[in-house]
């Protein structure tokens, strides 16, 4: 209980550094962004370290300085270059990235998750998902906060229901080898949840979603909020740690909690993208 207690008390202070941005200013809200991707660099940096330190001796200032630049780059590229080969180009590169990992967890082929540790792949695969999720509230044209805490809702009440069904009624695990304490009945209980509150908000936000594309959005969310998490603890799993960092009581590091967020992201955003081109 007192585990639970200290992930809410986190999760909430969590919540308000990116609501409250989200809803007082667009250019803070990407300022967020920038820290954000700034300690997930830093986290990343730490991470492959784990599996090689002779990794980073070789010019690591110069490349490390190179990724922690990449967020204002990326994000300054997306919204204000209006290029839509470009924006179609890099969702292409994250989504099949995103694709990739999540294929390679599941069937054990492709690659060894030590890929991650290439700086150009893992950057690929934290900053440019980073930035896709930053970028969300203009999808549509104009700034629209309700995109972004529409989805962060989603993940989050799928990840909360996924523990509370997880720890009361699970038996089975969903993927042992990887995450041993997920079980199938916390995953089918995150998904039922993340799908029945996707109806609420078609009933309560205008986002000129049908109940068809909103009761997708919510099954989407809930499938990949799970394999990002999954994904993140086969990357921890052979690093050789248990967090990516200690920043966030009760959660490890900003990875930690973002990991749902990092992998579904981009596949929401192009998703979002068919609806507006189709509709």
């Amino acid at each position: 209980m007192k585990e639970f207690y200290t992930r809410s008390v986190t999760a909430f202070a969590y919540a308000l550094v990116l609501l409250l941005p989200l809803f007082y200013n667009e250019y803070l809200f990407y300022l967020v962004g920038f820290i954000c991707s700034l300690i997930l660099v830093f986290e990343f940096i730490k991470l492959i370290s784990n599996y090689d330190h002779r990794f980073l001796s070789r010019d690591s200032g110069k490349s490390n300085f190179i990724l922690y630049m990449t967020f204002p780059l990326y994000i300054s590229l997306f919204l204000l270059s209006k290029n839509q080969i470009f924006e179609i180009l890099f969702l292409i590169i994250i989504v099949s990235t995103n694709i990739i990992l999540g294929f390679s967890l599941i069937k054990n082929k492709f690659f060894s998750f030590s890929i991650l540790k290439n700086r150009f792949i893992g950057h690929i695969y934290l900053v440019g998902s980073l930035v896709i999720f930053f970028t969300l509230p203009n999808i549509f044209g104009e700034y629209n906060p309700l995109i972004v805490l529409s989805f962060l809702s989603l993940i989050w009440i799928s990840d909360s229901a996924a523990y509370i069904f997880g720890v009361t009624f699970g038996k089975r695990p969903l993927f042992k080898a990887v995450s041993p304490k997920k079980s199938i009945e916390g995953f089918v209980g995150g998904l039922t949840f993340s799908i029945f509150l996707s109806i609420i908000f078609f009933y309560y936000l205008n986002l000129n979603l049908n109940l068809s594309q909103w009761l997708l959005l919510g099954s989407l969310t809930g499938i990949l909020g799970t394999l990002g998490d999954l994904v993140q603890s086969q990357f921890k799993r052979e690093a050789g740690v248990k967090d990516s960092g200690n920043w966030l009581p009760g959660h490890g590091g900003l990875y930690d909690r973002m990991d749902s967020i990092i992998f579904a992201a981009p596949i929401i955003y192009l998703t979002l993208t068919i609806f507006k081109y189709v509709s």
